[in-house]
C-alpha cells in the first residue's frame, strides 16, 4: 500500500472538483431557501430575512459534507488498486448489513433501509454504500477477464458478476427499495457494456428480462408499487393519492417559468410545502421554481459535463481496473440524475432517488463523494505512472 506522493497533488482533476463544489453549493442555497418559513415580501433588513430562515438542515448538510470530504481524502490518498484487494471483504460486509437491515431495521417511509443512530441524530443507509462496493467488485472481475481474454468472456465470469449483483439487489428489493435496485442494474449494464461482452449473452438476457417484467409486476410488486407504475403512465388517474407528488412537482416546476421566482422570495410553492419531500427526493422542482427553466438546464448541463469528463478520464486511464471503476461511478451518477429529474417531471416512476450532491441526506452524499474520490484517484495516478515508466526506460 503506497501513500500518496506529493507530486500527485499537481494532477488532481480540478474540473471534477469544481463541478461537484458548484452542485453542492446550489444544493445548500436551495435547502436554505426551500426550508425557510414563507417570505411575505415585506422583509427589508437582514434580520427580517434571518428570522425566516431555518438553518437546521443547512447545518446538518454541512456536517454531512465535512464527513464526506474527510472520507474523500482517505479514498484519494490510498492507491485505488488497494481497494481491489479489499473488494471481497467489503462485499461480504455490505451484504451482511443489508441482510441485517431487512431482519431488524427500522422502517422509514415504508422502507427498512436505515440504521438509525439516535445518539447522534443520524441514519446510515448501507444500500448507498453498496453501490461503490459493487462498482469495485465488478471492476475487479471485468478487468481481470479483459486482461486475460481481451473482453469479458466465459459463463463463469459472467455468471459470477450476475450473482454478485443479484444478492444485494434481492435484499434491497426486500426492503423494499426499487430505486436503489434500479441503480444497481444500471451500474451492471454500463460496466458490462464496456467489458466487450458478446451479443450472444446480451440478446437472450434482454428477452428473458422482457418476459419476466409482467410477472414481476403481477407477483412481486405490492399494490402500492403497482399504483406508482400506473400513475407514472397516467398521473391524473389518482391525483390525490399515488399521483399527488408528481402533479405537485410539475406544477411547481412550471410556476418557475423561464427565469424563476428567485430564492428567498415570497410566493414560492416550495416554502409553502406544496411539494412533498421538497428538500430530498423532489428538491429539483423547488430549485427550478426558484431559478426557472434556464437554471434547471444549467444544472443538467453541469451533470452531463461531469459525466462526460469521467468517461474521458476512463478513456485515458491507461489501466483496465481504473477504467472500469470510473465507468461504474459515471453510471451511478447518471442513473441518479436520470431517475430523480425524470420522476420530478413525470418521465419516470417515483422511486425515492436523491439528486447527487444537491439533495439533503448524508448517506447519498457520502457515497457520491466516495465515487468522486475513486475517479480523482484513478485520474491523478495516470500521468505519474506513465512518467515514472518513461524515466525507468531512460
Amino acid at each position: 500500500m503506497k501513500v500518496i506522493d506529493r507530486e500527485l497533488i499537481k494532477h488532481l482533476d480540478w474540473l471534477t472538483i469544481i463541478i461537484v463544489l458548484a452542485l453542492f453549493t446550489i444544493g445548500i442555497i436551495s435547502i436554505a431557501s426551500i426550508m425557510a418559513s414563507p417570505f411575505s415580501g415585506d422583509e427589508q433588513t437582514i434580520s427580517d430575512f434571518m428570522q425566516k430562515l431555518n438553518f437546521e438542515y443547512v447545518e446538518r448538510q454541512l456536517v454531512n459534507f465535512a464527513v464526506a470530504i474527510a472520507v474523500f481524502v482517505i479514498v484519494v490518498v490510498l492507491d485505488y488498486h488497494f481497494y481491489e484487494k479489499l473488494a471481497n471483504i467489503m462485499y461480504a460486509g455490505i451484504v451482511f448489513l443489508l441482510l441485517l437491515l431487512v431482519l431488524v431495521g427500522k422502517t422509514s417511509r415504508g422502507v427498512a433501509g436505515w440504521f438509525v443512530l439516535s445518539s447522534i441524530n443520524r441514519a446510515i443507509q448501507p444500500a448507498e454504500l453498496c453501490k461503490v462496493v459493487l462498482i469495485i467488485m465488478f471492476a475487479k472481475i471485468i478487468s481481470k477477464s479483459i486482461e486475460k481474454h481481451g473482453k469479458l468472456k466465459g459463463i463463469k465470469d459472467i455468471g459470477l458478476i450476475l450473482a454478485i449483483c443479484a444478492l444485494p439487489t434481492a435484499l434491497v428489493l426486500w426492503q423494499p427499495d426499487f430505486g436503489t435496485a434500479f441503480v444497481f442494474i444500471c451500474i451492471l449494464v454500463f460496466m458490462l457494456f464496456v467489458s466487450g461482452i458478446s451479443w450472444k449473452y446480451i440478446v437472450p438476457t434482454l428477452i428473458v428480462a422482457m418476459l419476466l417484467a409482467p410477472l414481476l409486476y403481477l407477483f412481486v410488486l405490492n399494490p402500492e408499487q403497482q399504483d406508482r407504475i400506473r400513475v407514472f403512465l397516467d398521473p391524473e388517474a389518482d391525483p390525490l393519492g399515488a399521483g399527488y407528488n408528481v402533479i405537485q412537482s410539475k406544477l411547481s416546476i412550471g410556476s418557475g417559468q423561464l427565469t424563476g421566482k428567485g430564492f428567498f422570495t415570497a410566493g414560492t410553492l416550495a416554502q409553502l410545502k406544496y411539494v412533498p419531500e421538497r428538500h430530498t427526493d423532489f428538491i429539483f422542482s423547488g430549485i427550478v421554481e426558484g431559478i426557472g427553466f434556464i437554471g434547471g438546464t444549467i444544472i443538467i448541463l453541469l451533470y452531463f459535463i461531469l459525466i462526460f469528463r469521467w468517461l474521458y478520464n476512463a478513456y485515458i486511464s491507461g489501466d483496465t481496473f481504473g477504467m472500469c471503476i470510473i465507468v461504474g461511478c459515471a453510471a451511478m451518477i447518471l442513473a441518479h440524475v436520470f431517475e430523480n429529474i425524470g420522476m420530478t417531471i413525470g418521465l419516470m416512476p417515483v422511486t425515492g432517488i436523491p439528486l447527487p450532491f444537491i439533495s439533503y441526506g448524508g448517506s447519498n452524499l457520502l457515497t457520491s463523494m466516495i465515487a468522486v474520490g475513486l475517479v480523482v484517484n484513478v485520474y491523478m495516478r495516470r500521468p505519474i505512472g506513465r512518467s515514472l515508466a518513461d524515466r525507468r526506460r531512460r
